[in-house]
């Protein structure tokens, strides 16, 4: 395989078609340009240059040898440049795993202030549930994820921890009479409930509580999205367990009550989840040092 670098040298004596003026751009000895060519020649099996008195003409080899390498140097040019762009933020592409509730309740903000900071880069969401976000930071389809801490934690990522979110039983008007009490959670589960369907982190949170304190918690509806929990729980449909961060609007003007249940449930760390040993783009590098210089 021929050295690339004989490719480079080769380029810029027939770009100049002198071989001095060529060694002065490249930074090497006119002789030493010469050498190379000949190598280059000879690892070819055929002349690309004739001298003549202005300097170096390419032969009909050497014509279309040139055609093919201005193309692979414009396309390392173009690349530079565009890296240059991602580097600067002139360009580039942030993708972001995080659930649609925590989007509005967390991050928008965020969004807020790096589209103004970098408007040209651009932002998308994606909203599955953790597992398969975690599958999608594996093949390389997001940059990190923002989102409730997992009950456990997988070797394959890091985690930084960003702060602490707790989780609550909320029901309407309908439960006013549980509104100041401590309900036992075996004594709940015999309310209607209503939960997050599987796979998502609030569900497997509850679930793994609920086994812990021997307590059977059935959902009469698994609800795909917290937002949705929340409008099913605001029409009486039964009690709901979501983030309390998420309806603190509601339990202040009274349209939803929290329901305390004894013994009260741990809250939860949330933050960022990355794939371990990963290099971040500078699109994705910039939005965590954002976020992050908030946390520190």
């Amino acid at each position: 395989m021929v050295n690339l670098e004989l490719y480079r040298i080769f380029y810029e004596v027939a770009k100049a078609s002198n071989i001095t003026t060529a060694s002065q751009s490249l930074n090497i000895s006119q002789p030493a340009v010469t050498k190379h060519i000949k190598d280059l020649e000879s690892t070819l099996g055929t002349s690309l240059f004739i001298r003549s008195r202005k300097g170096v003409v390419l032969t009909e080899s050497g014509k279309k040898l040139f055609f093919y390498i201005k193309q692979a140097m414009d396309l390392i040019s173009y690349g530079e440049k565009e890296l240059e762009d991602m580097k600067n933020m002139y360009k580039g592409t942030l993708r972001i795993g995080i659930g649609t509730t925590l989007t509005k309740k967390y991050l928008l903000k965020y969004i807020r202030e790096y589209h103004k900071l970098y408007p040209n880069i651009t932002i998308e969401i994606s909203t599955d549930p953790t597992d398969e976000l975690k599958e999608k930071l594996k093949l390389g389809r997001i940059d990190f994820i923002v989102a409730k801490m997992p009950q456990y934690k997988d070797s394959d990522y890091q985690y930084t921890t960003l702060g602490k979110l707790e989780d609550i039983f909320i029901g309407n008007d309908n439960y006013q009479s549980l509104k100041n009490k401590k309900v036992p959670l075996k004594e709940l589960a015999e309310y209607p409930i209503l939960l997050q369907k599987k796979p998502s982190s609030s569900r497997e949170y509850i679930d793994a509580i609920c086994k812990e304190r021997n307590v059977e918690l059935k959902s009469i509806m698994d609800i795909a999205s917290s937002n949705l929990l929340i409008d099913f729980v605001k029409i009486g449909y039964g009690i709901g367990f979501v983030t309390k961060q998420y309806v603190l609007e509601e339990l202040e003007s009274g349209s939803l009550i929290e329901i305390k249940v004894d013994p009260l449930i741990p809250p939860r760390e949330f933050g960022i989840i990355e794939l371990k040993d990963s290099f971040l783009s500078f699109s994705a590098e910039a939005m965590l040092e954002l976020i992050k210089r908030n946390y520190e």
